[in-house]
């Protein structure tokens, strides 16, 4: 049979597709694990943000696929329902099927509604198994009642098979990236891939959702595998490689070996980001040390919040002199941190935003990558949230990817929330203002700035500032960021 699979094209406003546009890495370990009679294509939709629907169009028509699979977050479901109705409309003999967290939490209120309309099959959990599974069945060589982790439809309604266990990571074949349709993914100007060295964290934060995925078990790879996945994403292009684990820094010792063995197979010629915790980072300077020698170039850090409060709601503990000492040892090593910050706690006032802020500029955090609170299905945030009757929007997923304000706090409202998000970012995130960390990893860019971005960035500040409010500028702003995902409105090119 013929596959194409699709990631979606929705972004979240904090990362811009222009300098962000990773694959993903979901649907290229579907591909690599699919039976090897099938022929597969992977089509990352982000490439194709201003011209979806005719790049759609034109691949069912070349690749003439049997089955589509479809993977989207919870934000971008919305998108994957249009774009299997579209698909649907072009081809209604195609299969599809959709994956991914949000279908994986939400599988029994989406067949239960009109969402469920364009799909043929729900792959729930971890998919490579479940997929392929699925595949046997479509061609007749398997019962449908005897796969676990799908929902399908029969007749006029759909169907769930029992769940799955958890996939084993060393019976799984390494993703492909042979089969992608486009090229363009990038950072920084740069080639840019993914890998995962691990599934899964056993930590208790109350505002993921990944313990309904993975249950709170942490899996590994071998890293004879981990080097092979390296040097075949090396081999396609990469430059940036971009680590997809949930928890990194969960075996700090572990950690330290990957390090190492980064190094021992010369893959530190690549460029690394990844997301840690604190905690993880703050246990040995020796850590940060091994990162920097393997060509770690970018922590995404879960700082969170500075709130002892608030801390403890998320059921984080009170890690903040943890906090400041991840930061020392990164920054020691010329590691740049792009800070993650979760605001909009139920007793958050302006204040305790601002000090967030505050704290990022005072600890040179390099980039900034804030949230507000997100009521997350099935999350224990979500239950105490509704509980205490702070969500604003409970049913309106497009804007669940952590930038939009879906809930209010005791002292502010979501409208202000949004508004105070986007006030001290604008005030501390900037331009006019270059780490020590960046200067060192990125001198020509730093130049880049200083000449030409910050003159420019002054002029244009001024001018708005003399015909425009700032909440005016605010709202302008957010009607930009609104239409960045509205693919099926504008005008096609």
């Amino acid at each position: 049979m013929k596959i194409l699979l699709c990631s979606m094209p929705d972004t979240v406003p904090q990362f811009s597709a222009r300098t962000w546009r990773a694959p993903n890495l979901a649907i290229s370990s579907l591909a690599g694990n699919v039976q090897p009679h099938h022929e597969v294509a992977l089509a990352d939709l982000i490439l194709k943000r201003e011209n979806l629907l005719p790049s759609i169009k034109e691949i069912i028509e070349k690749y003439q696929p049997d089955v589509v699979g479809l993977s989207a977050m919870t934000f971008q479901f919305n998108t994957a329902r249009r774009i299997a109705a579209f698909i649907k409309g072009l081809q209604k003999d195609i299969k599809i099927a959709i994956g991914g967290y949000h279908a994986t939490l939400m599988y029994e209120e989406i067949t239960s509604s009109a969402e469920s309309e364009p799909f043929d099959y729900i792959i729930r959990g971890e998919g490579e198994s479940t997929f392929r599974d699925m595949l046997d069945a479509i061609e007749g060589n398997l019962r449908w009642e005897h796969i676990p982790g799908l929902s399908y439809r029969h007749k006029d309604r759909f169907l769930h098979n029992s769940p799955r266990g958890l996939e084993n990571l060393d019976a799984l074949q390494l993703p492909r990236r042979d089969v992608r349709i486009w090229n363009g993914y990038l950072f920084s100007g740069k080639n840019l891939d993914m890998i995962e060295t691990s599934r899964g964290c056993t930590m208790t934060c109350n505002f993921c959702s990944m313990n309904r995925m993975y249950g709170r078990t942490f899996r590994t790879y071998n890293f004879d595998r981990i080097m092979l996945d390296l040097a075949h994403a090396k081999k396609n292009g990469a430059r940036y490689i971009a680590f997809a684990d949930d928890n990194i820094t969960l075996q700090v010792k572990r950690f330290e070996s990957l390090c190492n063995a980064i190094v021992t197979a010369g893959h530190n010629d690549l460029r690394y980001i990844v997301q840690a915790s604190t905690t993880g980072i703050a246990s040995s300077p020796a850590l940060a040390q091994k990162m920097a020698r393997a060509g770690i170039q970018i922590v995404f850090l879960g700082i969170e919040n500075v709130s002892e409060r608030n801390l403890k709601i998320m059921n984080k503990g009170n890690i903040l002199e943890k906090t400041k000492r991840a930061i020392e040892y990164l920054h020691n090593n010329n590691i740049l941190i792009v800070g993650g910050m979760i605001i909009g706690h139920p007793e958050d006032t302006e204040e305790d935003i601002a000090q967030n802020f505050e704290f990022f500029d005072k600890h040179n955090i390099d980039f900034y990558g804030e949230q507000i609170i997100t009521p997350y299905p099935k999350t224990g945030m979500r239950d105490m949230l509704m509980k205490e009757g702070l969500i604003t929007n409970i049913d309106d997923h497009t804007k669940y990817n952590g930038f939009w304000a879906n809930v209010r706090t005791k002292n502010l409202s979501s409208e202000d929330l949004q508004f105070l998000r986007w006030k001290y970012k604008r005030k501390y995130s900037t331009f006019f203002k270059t780490t020590p960390a960046f200067k060192a990893n990125f001198p020509l860019i730093t130049l880049l700035r200083i000449c030409i971005l910050r003159p420019y960035y002054r002029m244009k500040n001024l001018f708005y500032s003399f015909i425009k409010t700032e909440r005016a500028l605010f709202k302008m702003e957010m009607k930009k960021f609104i239409a960045a995902n509205n693919f099926f409105d504008r005008k096609t090119k």
